[in-house]
């Protein structure tokens, strides 16, 4: 009798978890919208604990817990069921008196598709590998703007945010990043640029800060420089916001800073940074995105804190410019990619410049990601091909 309670048991074990396969592989014929599980950490160590458990749904869920080994009966959840995000969900584990590590599935699941995390604890007399802090969460979810400028945000390893401020009553945004906190610097600024921005009522602030939205924990500190030859390169230059002192301001941020070389910073940086403002002063609006390369670099610096920087191997901007005028394209897309290093002063933007097709392809990313929606998936494409020494538009 044992012996069929064993093989019954372990039928319904593999059921169970076909089932969740399937409805994985399936996509649900409505809308899911945002659906995610996650903890702090994913390992824990041997005692009892508990842990908060981080929903994200739209609407209504359920929670589970589930294993290999079938039921979990060493934890529990102090919720499992619910509608909208919580935060407060706790997660209750009791002492792992064995020799082997085990863990558990935590399945959220909304009626038309489920996500999960594991959650491992660590065997008798065991500790797990510290994990790092996870970054501060976001106030505005940046997927949901559908603002022009944004690139692709699937890099689970980078923390996206954005800064605005106000100005004659009226809120704007300022700039969007994506943060990488294991070099120190963000991966890329992304903007919207006019003549609004640019028409200057205040001068250079110098106002040099921490990020607010990473404080001191998770910003680089930009006061006093950095070591070795390297200048505090802006990604968003202070030039293109000084309509007002805290659209300045915020330019000034540890977050919008790179390491950069001081002949690359001055040189050939600066000059693309002047053609980026002169294009966007005769266009209704230009987007932006500037950026870093780190893959590949070996070299790194220190924050006037002591941190670790890593330095960009490359840097690149991207525009996407909007005009109305008749006699003009009334959108064009471009790219400018440069090696960080020294440029001689003949070196001329047009030798750098290419598609925003060919800097995809260069830097495995999606840029202009809301474009398609905004003009259709035909002309998107057509935008992104097309070769800016083609197009009397830039002036190169």
């Amino acid at each position: 009798m044992k012996k069929i309670y064993e093989i019954i048991r372990a039928a319904a074990i593999v059921m169970t978890f076909c089932t969740l396969f399937l409805s994985a592989c399936q996509e649900p014929s409505g809308e899911v919208g945002i659906l995610d599980v996650s903890v702090k950490t994913p390992s824990v160590s041997s005692g009892k604990g508990q842990m908060f458990v981080n929903v994200k749904c739209d609407g209504s869920w359920t929670l589970s817990l589930t294993s290999e080994a079938g039921e979990v009966d060493w934890a529990s959840l102090s919720m499992t069921s619910g509608t909208g995000n919580k935060s407060n969900v706790i997660l209750s584990y009791q002492v792992n008196a064995s020799e082997n590590a085990r863990k558990l599935t935590i399945v959220l699941d909304n009626g038309l598709k489920w996500v999960s995390c594991t959650v491992e604890q660590a065997a008798s007399g065991q500790q797990p590998e510290p994990e790092p802090d996870p970054l501060p969460q976001p106030d505005t979810d940046l997927t949901r703007t559908g603002w022009l400028e944004l690139p692709a945000m699937d890099d689970k390893e980078l923390g996206y945010y954005s800064h605005s401020f106000e100005m004659k009553g009226k809120t704007y945004r300022n700039y969007s990043f994506g943060w990488s906190q294991k070099d120190l610097v963000a991966l890329w600024v992304a903007y919207p640029l006019c003549s609004m921005f640019t028409n200057k009522t205040v001068g250079r602030t110098d106002a040099w800060a921490y990020d607010p939205i990473l404080g001191q924990e998770y910003s680089s500190a930009p006061f006093g420089g950095y070591g070795g030859s390297y200048a505090r390169g802006h990604q968003i230059p202070s030039a293109d916001r000084l309509c007002c002192y805290d659209a300045n301001a915020q330019t000034f941020y540890g977050t919008n800073m790179t390491p950069q070389l001081n002949a690359h910073n001055e040189g050939i940086w600066q000059t693309m940074e002047s053609k980026v403002r002169t294009l966007a002063n005769t266009s209704d609006t230009t987007y932006v995105v500037t950026g870093c390369v780190v893959e590949g670099s070996t070299k790194f610096t220190e924050d006037s804190d002591g941190k670790k920087m890593t330095v960009p191997v490359g840097y690149y901007k991207v525009l996407l410019r909007y005009s109305k005028s008749s006699t003009i394209s009334t959108w064009a897309a471009m790219a400018f990619y440069t090696e960080h290093k020294s440029y001689s002063n003949s070196t001329s933007l047009k030798s750098l410049a290419m598609s925003v097709d060919e800097l995809e392809e260069m830097l495995g990313m999606d840029f202009f990601v809301n474009l398609p929606a905004k003009l259709g998936e035909a002309r998107a494409a057509e935008l992104e091909a097309e070769d800016p020494l083609t197009n009397s538009v830039w002036g190169l």
